[in-house]
């Protein structure tokens, strides 16, 4: 199975819809894409996983890649996980340093409370 991966630009995130295999064939489009969407300057990326089928380690390694290089001002979030991958994150102890959501609407709120805590925005 192909990777599809569809970018989505919102208020102050980019959707990254990611849809079929990460693999060692697929992984540089999920680097590719990340960087892209990061060079668009929205300060939060949000993986939709809910069609990712399955994730290599050299999936794995672009992810833990990705949380390394971002900045401050830049965070990442993965949301819609299935459960063999979410486990296979935890077993890996990627979910130590990546959030994971179960929804979309939960990966919006933790970014808001990030941003939140951080001044980034004022909460009246």
């Amino acid at each position: 199975m192909a990777l599809s991966i569809n970018l989505e630009d919102h208020y102050n995130y980019t959707l990254l819809e990611v849809q079929g295999k990460v693999d060692a064939i697929t992984s540089h489009m999920l680097d590719r894409a990340i960087e892209a969407a990061t060079f668009e300057g929205n300060r939060h990326l949000i993986l939709d996983c809910s069609q990712l089928y399955s994730i290599s380690s050299e999936g794995l390694r672009v992810l833990l890649n990705t949380r390394s290089t971002l900045t401050l001002l830049h965070s990442l979030t993965l949301c819609n996980v299935s459960r063999p991958i979410y486990s296979l994150l935890e077993l890996t102890g990627i979910t130590r340093y990546i959030p994971v959501a179960n929804d979309l609407d939960e990966a919006e709120s933790m970014l808001f409370e990030s941003d939140a805590k951080l001044g980034r925005i004022s909460v009246s």
